[in-house]
């Protein structure tokens, strides 16, 4: 048997401090018993270091530019691509529908992934290329032209008064540079007055209502807002999915899908 001081055996990290039995005597531990304890810990810091090794491997590999594609999703892409340039070259044929009633147009994008190059870039085009993100737009040729092109992967109607406000009051972000992720939420009239005073946006109802009416500066003040986020259409009935996806023209029944979209 050894000897050994409580203060010598609790010096090592990771090791329990040994106390003794009643105060002022010493700690009799066997040799076999403090190999043992050492080997015990050893090895745990070894596994330690291996589970650490693999994780950071797996967040390096992930990072990296190589990227595996299954084959199942290559077949599925090429004939949503395939669908979709038929769709183009019939839509090239028809004659366009008539800009509904409105200024304006909140304009949704939904879940559905894949899409012809012109639709992908159109998407960009309209900076809404983001899955489950709402932008404001006006009700014109051109917007209904480009919606025509994108259809099956947005949704978009004329908004209410109720709805723009509600959007701009729960979810708009400006863009900064200075923000996190070069994006900044709407907490306060102080940041509207920051990011849109000079153009005489001083409040939330001033940014509601010159959206709304598609006033003077709504081209401007568009571009300073972040595409809104919402979420996911099909899930935002409950547990329930949707089977099909939403997309077209929904007229006034876009409230309804909004407030949803918000969670109200």
């Amino acid at each position: 048997m050894q000897h050994i001081d409580p203060e010598d055996v609790g010096a090592n990290l990771g090791k329990v401090k040994l106390q003794p039995r009643r105060p002022g005597e010493s700690v009799k531990v066997a040799e076999t018993v403090l190999k043992r304890r050492d080997r015990n810990l050893q090895a745990a810091a070894q596994r330690a270091a291996t589970v650490a090794k693999v994780r950071r491997n797996q967040k390096e590999y992930k990072k990296g530019k190589l990227k595996i594609i299954r084959a199942e999703k290559l077949v599925k892409n090429a004939r949503i691509r395939k669908v979709d340039s038929r769709r183009l070259l019939n839509g090239k044929k028809k004659k366009l529908p008539g800009a509904p009633r409105g200024r304006i147009l909140a304009v949704v994008r939904n879940g559905r992934l894949g899409g012809m190059k012109e639709v992908k870039q159109t998407l960009k085009k309209l900076g809404i290329n983001q899955r489950h993100t709402l932008v404001f737009m006006p009700n014109n040729e051109e917007t209904v032209r480009s919606l025509s092109t994108c259809k099956p992967f947005l949704f978009w109607g004329r908004p209410s008064f109720k709805t723009v406000f509600n959007v701009v009051h729960k979810k708009v972000m400006f863009r900064d540079p200075d923000g996190l992720h070069g994006r900044t939420m709407l907490s306060d009239n102080t940041l509207i007055e920051k990011h849109l005073g000079d153009l005489g946006v001083l409040c939330t109802e001033d940014l509601a209502h010159t959206v709304h009416t598609n006033g003077k500066g709504f081209k401007e003040v568009v571009s300073r807002l972040w595409p809104v986020p919402l979420g996911d259409n099909k899930k935002a009935n409950g547990l329930v999915h949707d089977k099909k996806f939403t997309y077209g023209d929904l007229s006034g029944a876009i409230d309804l899908k909004i407030k949803a979209l918000l969670g109200e």
